[in-house]
């Protein structure tokens, strides 16, 4: 990649920002601290939440130029009736904050900021509480009007076999105001930004030819984004096209070339397309004075930490060459780092927490990083999990369509009953116009665009979220998920998991006036109290805290069928849990307490050598239709009886486990967990992240198990791949 000399200058002094904004945090849920960035910095000023670092884009000459951002909070950084202000070296800046999501106490949960920022390499904005303006003297907002002033469009274009399909944001925005604005609109139109500095909005249609036919499967979007103060100068759009919708006829995949032009400023096309169904791209593009985006905006990666939309990452660095070696763009419809076929098995760099991609640029928000994050946030758009109601132009609801499902088998065993039986999908008449190369599977997707969304406050990756957390539950049986309760209990552990954890970071972060936002928070809650009410309360749960449903104690030990359980999964489900406790959702901490045992007993009971509580499996009964285990003892008796007579003692350990695996493959020292212990993706990194939670947990232990785990003299380098990387709050 070449990079422009203000970025290179840049991030030469981004890793002494990294290693002094950590600073900045007075504590958890304290307000920030007032201190110098750097010897010859000033102070910041009083009431600082946090701050952001800017890197010049551009380099036009520009003194000053809006910059756009996300930012998430801290639970009452940013109380009701306050807003934000941001400040360099003593001077106010223009700034506008859009509250997106707020806290139960009214406190702003996540906003997007927009800042008259100077054109300054390393410039550090601080963003500072402040009292909300008087209401009774409103600012100026920037209206449709003030774009259509101008000589702004932008027209997307798709040469297709049959013809050509077009579509205008200028049109459909004179269309709009024709009709008397987006309450009224008779198209798709929606605000998303609204303010002095800067207005959004979402507006779509599908394209048409010169006859004046509507395309039947494709709609465009164009997330408008026009930017004042006064008359509006500069404009972003996002120009997003959809072969989404649920329930339309004969659906197909569309062979097409795109272009998208913005007259005198520039043009985008791309090389023949197959628009896979159910799948998605987007581009983003500039007009006005520079055809680019002139400033980025760094978030804190210590503040953004402290919040609990995030993971706490140990304290690593990232291996310096990293971020010249990572893919600054995607082009539409590849999966370029993901998986194409997600259901293989083995390590993938999207499991985990965050996928590879979105931790590494929470670490180190290094504008390359960033783009890498949302390079492989824009390939999710490629995967056939889409399926959007043309009415209403929202994902698929499951309380108007509890019977809809992507699972064949079900497709005909579910819901024969009328109306629901057709919320089956339709088939296509021709299979092969329905291929794709890529599958995702639930068991091994991705935090689909949740830093992206979090990071921009972008539309565009806010409905990428929304698409994947709605097909984490649709896919499966309706019968099995409750219909529209949207329960995940009888899939895969690890499918339990990373569903849980995709549904709660669109639970808790999408904007409060999201269409699925309370409907995500109720199947939380209704996923919670199952498994409350199954093994937290029931006096019949197994004493271990595994979580033992169908779709967990799959494993096979020697001949018995179903008597296992992976280490790894129920890490992954454990760590899930503790996510959704530090997110908020009510009986989460009680489920973490129950389901931690297992994780600290492994570590810590005496009968169990902990060095091996990171194994592949391990063994909960005899057979599958025995009781479960009821001590820890009796589960390593049973999982290892070859090495019982070794002792704990770690030398004896060592002796035996060189002649279980071999002498010549177990060479490490003492004390080494088992499962490729120097991997960033092998089980003991796996395991970190449930003990990081368990951490957490009122469970006696909770500590020792956490000491004894980071003592072990064997351990992964995260600085490439830092996925697992989590640590305690």
């Amino acid at each position: 990649m070449r990079l422009t000399r203000a970025v290179c200058k840049h991030w030469l002094a981004h890793s002494l920002w990294l290693f002094v904004s950590t600073w900045l945090l007075a504590g958890c849920g304290g307000a920030a601290a007032v201190v110098s960035l750097a010897k010859d910095a000033a102070p910041l000023p009083a009431g600082t939440v946090t701050t952001v670092r800017l890197t010049d884009l551009d380099e036009a000459g520009c003194r000053f130029a809006p910059v756009t951002f996300g930012q998430p909070f801290r639970t009452g950084d940013l109380p009701a009736g306050q807003t934000l202000r941001a400040e360099y070296k003593g001077e106010r800046l223009a700034t506008q904050v859009d509250i997106k999501a707020r806290n139960e106490d009214g406190s702003a949960r996540h906003a997007v900021i927009t800042v008259q920022a100077p054109c300054e390499d390393d410039a550090v904005i601080a963003l500072v509480a402040e009292a909300q303006p008087d209401a009774a003297r409103p600012a100026e907002v920037l209206r449709m009007a003030d774009v259509l002033d101008t000589a702004f469009d932008t027209v997307f274009r798709a040469n297709a076999a049959e013809g050509q399909w077009r579509v205008s944001a200028r049109e459909l925005f004179t269309q709009i105001q024709r009709d008397g604005g987006c309450e009224q609109a008779t198209i798709y139109c929606r605000k998303w930004l609204a303010g002095p500095l800067v207005s959004e909005w979402i507006v779509g249609a599908p394209p048409t030819n010169t006859k004046g036919d509507r395309q039947p499967h494709l709609e465009v979007y164009f997330a408008v984004r026009a930017y004042g103060p006064s008359s509006v100068e500069k404009v972003r759009v996002d120009v997003i096209a959809e072969n989404a919708w649920a329930y339309v006829k004969e659906p197909r995949n569309l062979n097409y070339v795109a272009t998208i032009s913005i007259p005198s400023a520039s043009t985008f096309q791309t090389h023949q397309l197959e628009h896979y169904r159910q799948a998605r791209w987007h581009k983003t593009m500039w007009w006005g004075k520079s055809s680019k985006a002139p400033l980025y905006a760094a978030l804190n990666p210590a503040y953004i930490q402290s919040t609990p939309a995030l993971p706490n990452y140990q304290d690593i660095r990232l291996n310096p060459k990293l971020a010249n070696k990572v893919r600054q763009h995607c082009d539409p419809l590849k999966s370029c780092d993901l998986s194409k076929q997600m259901q293989i098995t083995g390590a993938q760099s999207q499991i985990g927490p965050l996928p590879r991609w979105s931790s590494a640029y929470v670490i180190d928000t290094d504008y390359r990083l960033y783009r890498w994050m949302l390079a492989n946030s824009d390939a999710l758009g490629a995967y056939n999990i889409h399926y959007r109601e043309k009415d209403h132009h929202i994902p698929l609801s499951l309380k108007k369509h509890p019977c809809a499902t992507t699972l064949w088998a079900a497709r005909s065993a579910s819901c024969d009953v009328a109306p629901h039986n057709d919320d089956r999908f339709p088939l296509c008449a021709d299979k092969g116009r329905c291929k794709t190369p890529l599958k995702a599977d639930n068991a091994h997707h991705p935090a689909p665009a949740y830093v992206a969304y979090l990071a921009t406050g972008d539309w565009y990756y806010a409905s990428e979220m929304e698409f994947w957390a709605n097909w984490s539950i649709f896919w499966q049986n309706p019968k099995y998920r409750g219909y529209d309760e949207g329960l995940v209990h009888s899939t895969q552990l690890r499918g339990q998991a990373w569903a849980l954890r995709s549904l709660g970071d669109a639970a808790y972060i999408l904007p409060d006036d999201s269409s699925l936002k309370s409907y995500f928070n109720d199947v939380i809650s209704r996923n919670l109290e199952w498994y409350n009410k199954r093994y937290t309360d029931s006096p019949d749960s197994n004493r271990l805290g595994a979580v033992a449903s169908w779709g967990a104690v799959i494993y096979k030990n020697g001949s018995a069928e179903r008597t296992g359980i992976a280490t790894w999964q129920q890490s992954f489900f454990n760590w899930t849990v503790g996510n959704l406790a530090e997110q908020g959702f009510d009986g989460a901490d009680r489920l973490l307490d129950w389901t931690s045992k297992f994780q600290i007993g492994l570590m810590t009971s005496p009968d169990y050598c902990w060095p091996l509580a990171s194994a592949y499996q391990v063994r909960l009964r005899n057979t599958k239709d025995s009781p479960y285990y009821t001590d820890f003892g009796a589960v390593y008796k049973n999982t290892f009886p070859e090495l019982i007579g070794a002792g704990c003692a770690p030398d004896k350990l060592n002796v035996a486990l060189a002649d279980k695996y071999g002498k010549k493959k177990w060479h490490y020292p003492a004390n080494t967990m088992v499962g490729y212990p120097k991997s960033a993706t092998g089980f003991p990194a796996n395991f970190q992240i449930g003990l990081a939670a368990a951490a957490g947990s009122k469970n006696p232990g909770a500590a020792e198990a956490w000491r004894l785990f980071i003592s072990r003299p064997v351990k992964p380098d995260y600085s490439w791949a830092p996925q697992f990387a989590i640590a305690p709050r």
